[in-house]
């Protein structure tokens, strides 16, 4: 279960990751700039929750949110065999689609309960 204090260590945690690098392939390219666009929604969301200036409950469609982004990282391991030639590229975004849906999620559950 989630706690209270599990949104700020995943927004730190996401915070100190940076944007992976920008990729070579037209695939990767493609569904790096839906990447973007999650990535811009939710850390907004977050940074805005962060500081107060807006609560988790008024983040709209989280579930939606949440479903994008684990699409996305279907879609990134759909990918994965056609671009092999960027696998350091793909484990960083990995990583930072896994800090994305952990920040997601964590709003999902502040939004849950009420607080923030």
């Amino acid at each position: 279960m989630t706690s209270a204090s599990s949104f700020p260590q995943a927004y730190e945690a996401f915070r100190g990751l940076p944007y992976p690098a920008y990729p070579q392939t037209e695939e990767l390219q493609d569904w790096n700039s839906h990447l973007l666009t999650l990535d811009g929604w939710i850390a907004g969301y977050a940074t805005r929750i962060a500081n107060g200036s807006m609560s988790a409950a008024e983040v709209p469609e989280i579930p939606d949110l949440i479903r994008r982004v684990e699409d996305l990282r279907r879609d990134l391991d759909r990918l994965a065999s056609r671009v092999e030639t960027e696998e350091q590229l793909l484990e960083r975004y990995r990583s930072y689609v896994a800090a994305l849906h952990r920040l997601i999620t964590e709003i999902g559950a502040l939004a849950d309960k009420g607080i923030a």
